[in-house]
């Protein structure tokens, strides 16, 4: 397999593996709010604290986050 192939083959990987999480994201986020569990405003809040853990609030982790384990 040459290298474009094998980066071809990556990526498509790699989307489905985004829309598997943006699938259970969303699942999760709609049941905890038909629950009662957490309100918008509370996911906002938790994403903006969430979005800062990692130095640079720009609406996104840093690769090195996902691995980390959340400060309790």
């Amino acid at each position: 397999m040459s290298d474009v192939a094998a980066l071809e083959t990556r990526i498509k990987e790699l989307e489905a593996d985004l829309g598997r999480v943006a699938l259970i994201t969303r699942a999760l986020m709609d049941a905890c709010l038909k629950k009662g569990v957490l309100s918008q405003i509370e996911i906002a809040e938790m994403m903006r604290a969430a979005d800062a853990a990692d130095g640079v609030e720009d609406g996104k982790l840093a690769p090195r986050m996902f691995r980390a384990r959340p400060s309790q």
